[in-house]
């Protein structure tokens, strides 16, 4: 299970904006990163064709087993460096 830096990155952000929002769509994400939305539409498909995401033909988007298994331990990780930095300051 080979995941680039920038899936990964998408993958915790569509996890992050699904505990604060009813539904995710594309356009959250752009504006969250700060990226064009065609850009996010081109990782989606990737995200798509890899098994990570569902995206309704409404366009919401969802993590499947195998996304959320990566956005979680990536969130986890980063969670664990924050703590890390906290404590050391």
């Amino acid at each position: 299970m080979h995941t680039t830096e920038s899936s990964e990155n998408y993958l915790e952000t569509i996890l992050i904006l699904s505990k604060s929002r009813p539904v995710v769509r594309s356009v959250d994400i752009a504006e969250e990163l700060g990226f064009k939305k065609s850009s996010v539409s081109v990782a989606m498909k990737n995200l798509r064709e890899r098994g990570h995401i569902t995206v309704t033909k409404e366009g919401f988007i969802y993590l499947t087993t195998a996304g959320r298994k990566i956005a979680e331990m990536i969130y986890e990780r980063h969670e664990q460096f924050t703590r890390w930095r906290v404590y050391m300051v």
